[in-house]
């Protein structure tokens, strides 16, 4: 098995769920929805597709919050060509990731991920899993304290079993007055 390494842990509220909710069950209809979002510049991620009453399909994914109106608008005006039933905007969630390298191939990172959310009384309503970054959705008033929880148990001061080397400098970006990073 491969040593993980934790990069860092960080979380953002400024992001909103969009749900397109009975959608049919037929090849192309995620292709359609994230068409019609490229063809009007909203960048989305963390899809998730389950399987709803009916045989129909619900799709959800995040988009940044300042697009979420936008997204509203173009999929509930696509609504009758994709025969979806609705589309849904949730504005009051939260994402929550840790970055690092050999983080899914490692079974004890994500238990111990899962059960500091446990622990820190968060419920998870998405999860995204890579190599690279295990992320989630939360409630928005939940993600703060969920990347807390997180970062004392992965980041201590010093490394712990699973850190086979102190990790780099973590850099967040913020977002400087023109709404660009610095």
């Amino acid at each position: 098995m491969e040593h993980p390494i934790i990069y860092g842990v960080c979380h953002d509220i400024h992001v909103a769920r969009v749900t397109v909710a009975g959608a049919p069950t037929r090849p192309g209809i995620a292709a359609e929805v994230f068409r019609c979002l490229a063809d009007s510049d909203v960048k989305s991620d963390m899809a998730q597709n389950t399987t709803a009453p009916g045989g129909r399909n619900d799709l959800s994914f995040v988009v940044h919050e300042s697009n979420a109106a936008t997204a509203l608008a173009v999929l509930e005006q696509a609504r009758k060509g994709i025969r979806f039933e609705s589309v849904s905007v949730d504005i009051g969630i939260g994402r929550v990731a840790m970055v690092g390298a050999s983080l899914r191939s490692n079974s004890e990172i994500i238990a111990r991920y899962f059960e500091c959310l446990r622990d820190a009384e968060v419920a998870v309503e998405m999860v995204a899993a890579t190599d690279t970054c295990i992320s989630v959705v939360t409630r928005e008033r939940d993600a703060e304290r969920a990347a807390w929880h997180l970062k004392s148990t992965f980041q201590q001061s010093e490394p712990s079993r699973l850190l086979h080397q102190q990790p780099p400098p973590f850099v967040m970006l913020v977002k400087g007055g023109n709404g660009t990073a610095p």
